[in-house]
């Protein structure tokens, strides 16, 4: 697989030829394009998605003459929660029909498996690593963030026509809460993993949790919905060398306020990236100001606590709940310190804040 023709090659693709040149001659307006050759090549480390990322060279002739491109082949695997859509099927969806639409760069997009299976996007080149963001990368990716969230502020009942995204806090809701009392039934019978098991006040905050998940979300389902990209963080966008940003791993696209888009990029930075130029307030204020200036919406600072502490507890419930219960006690003695500054902790405080003091 050194440049041979790809009829002489073994064919290790998820794709026949035939699918990637259809897309090659649709993404490059080409219709006499044919595929030369295919090389995989290294991919540069990135943090995990949902399932297996792959990049390749590919060598074509068109009217042009012989091009090579550099590509990625996504293969998700798996739903993202048992009985919600797959995660390809989500992803695909965003690149087919939200994309045009959405105000954020993204990779451009050649072609896919109708079910998701697969998927086939133009690689790109990252400027600087997430983890060496600077101030001037956090803001743009608010900024963009907030652009996101106004361009479909307040189209929650016109998104419907999208029946693949998800909708956490409306059709999705009892798959989550009952995933996570499911986890913490585990946790009960086994006593296991030690570190979360053992505390009582740990099991105090997640059975609270999911028996009140309703007055969890209450106060989420009160705001403007909007598009959500559901896994907005740095480890997520591409800063580029010609200073622009890409937002990829659309797998988790959702409904739902915005507020959610901004608490996984607050936990996820501070959960990755020990030291950041911009504060947890700074984000918080950059977005509010963003919104606040293209939307007209303003939230009072009592009622932006209430939103904060209630999405913090719900993404909690829905995403952390069975992951920590699925989590061997060593990984989880490794993390703990992160857990506990970047969920455990604030998540207690919420409850008793919105919920009520925990016994004991």
């Amino acid at each position: 697989m050194n440049g041979e023709p790809a009829s002489q090659m073994a064919w290790d693709w998820p794709f026949s030829r035939a699918d990637l040149t259809a897309g090659l001659r649709r993404w490059k307006g080409d219709g006499t394009i044919q595929v030369r050759g295919v090389r995989p090549i290294t991919l540069v480390h990135r943090r995990p998605s949902v399932g297996r990322v792959r990049a390749m060279v590919v060598e074509y002739e068109g009217r042009k003459g012989r091009e090579t491109v550099r590509l990625v082949v996504k293969e998700p695997w798996g739903a993202t929660r048992t009985g919600l859509a797959g995660a390809g099927r989500r992803e695909v969806g965003v690149y087919q029909w939200l994309a045009a639409q959405i105000p954020l760069g993204t990779p451009a997009f050649l072609i896919a498996d109708d079910h998701g299976d697969w998927l086939i996007l133009e690689a790109f080149q990252v400027g600087r690593d997430a983890a060496n963001w600077t101030a001037e990368d956090y803001r743009q990716a608010i900024e963009g963030l907030a652009g996101l969230h106004d361009r479909f502020w307040g189209l929650g009942q016109d998104l419907h026509a999208y029946p693949w995204l998800s909708r956490p806090l409306e059709a999705d809701f009892e798959v989550h809460v009952i995933a996570a009392a499911k986890a913490i039934e585990r946790m009960v019978q086994e006593r296991q993993p030690a570190p979360l098991a053992g505390s009582s006040e740990c099991m105090q905050v997640l059975a609270r949790l999911t028996s009140e998940a309703e007055r969890v979300v209450a106060p989420l389902r009160e705001e403007p919905m909007t598009l959500l990209h559901g896994d907005y963080w740095p480890g997520n966008i591409a800063s580029l060398q010609d200073g622009r940003q890409l937002v990829f791993d659309w797998q988790h696209a959702a409904v739902g306020p915005g507020v959610l888009d901004l608490l996984v990029f607050v936990n996820k930075s501070a959960w990755w990236f020990e030291r950041r130029p911009l504060s947890e307030a700074d984000l918080v204020q950059l977005y509010r100001e963003a919104i606040a200036r293209r939307t007209g919406h303003r939230w009072g600072e009592a009622r932006w606590s209430l939103v904060w502490d209630h999405a913090l507890m719900w993404r909690f419930l829905q995403e952390w709940v069975d992951v920590l219960a699925a989590s061997p006690n060593p990984v989880l003695e490794m993390r703990a310190e992160e857990l506990g500054r970047v969920w455990l902790g604030p998540v207690t405080e919420a409850v008793q804040r919105r919920l009520g003091r925990l016994e004991g």
